[in-house]
């Protein structure tokens, strides 16, 4: 008998932990607001959303709402991280924190180059103009 519950138990455990990367994954698969972002923004949402504490209870926003919120403040992401901040749902004292803290813990994504510009081809000398003859 209590092999069936131990087992039973068990199942329950990977189901939900199945459940959770799902959802994980979704929000970071989506075709919604955050897919929309520039590289740049993405990395600042994955920041804001990585940082949210669900201590006080609040739910967490999504990767797609956060970007909504950026869409919505045309003020940009200082007032979506006030924002939160005031939900009680980042406790960093600024946007720059969050971001640090998150290429400190991602130091594969704080390197990466940023591709949105193509670099500056150089131009070919000119080449030299013959003299004429008679000056």
């Amino acid at each position: 008998m209590k092999n069936v519950i131990h087992a039973s138990r068990l199942g329950l455990a990977v189901v939900v932990a199945l459940g959770v990367a799902v959802s994980a994954w979704a929000q970071t698969t989506g075709t919604g607001a955050f897919a929309k972002l520039s590289p740049g923004d993405q990395k600042i949402a994955r920041a804001l959303f990585e940082a949210q504490s669900t201590s006080s209870g609040t739910t967490p926003l999504t990767l797609d709402q956060i970007a909504g919120k950026k869409k919505a403040a045309h003020d940009g992401w200082g007032q979506v991280f006030k924002q939160m901040k005031e939900q009680g749902l980042v406790k960093d004292k600024n946007l720059g924190q969050v971001v640090s803290s998150y290429e400190h813990h991602h130091p594969e994504l704080a390197a990466k180059p940023d591709h949105s510009k193509p670099d500056k081809v150089e131009k070919p000398d000119k080449p030299a103009k013959p003299e004429r003859p008679g000056r």
